[in-house]
């Protein structure tokens, strides 16, 4: 269930990048993106 889990968030996170929804959050910045996926991921 886990595994299930990860894989929705990750859908979901890479779907509001390519959308530019998550914008807000990494300024434009790939190393922005790679703390946006680190906090939602929690590594």
């Amino acid at each position: 269930m886990k595994t299930a889990y990860a894989t929705i968030k990750g859908i979901e996170v890479m779907r509001a990048l390519r959308k530019g929804q998550a914008s807000a959050f990494y300024y434009g910045d790939p190393l922005g993106e790679m703390r946006l996926v680190s906090r939602v991921f929690e590594m």
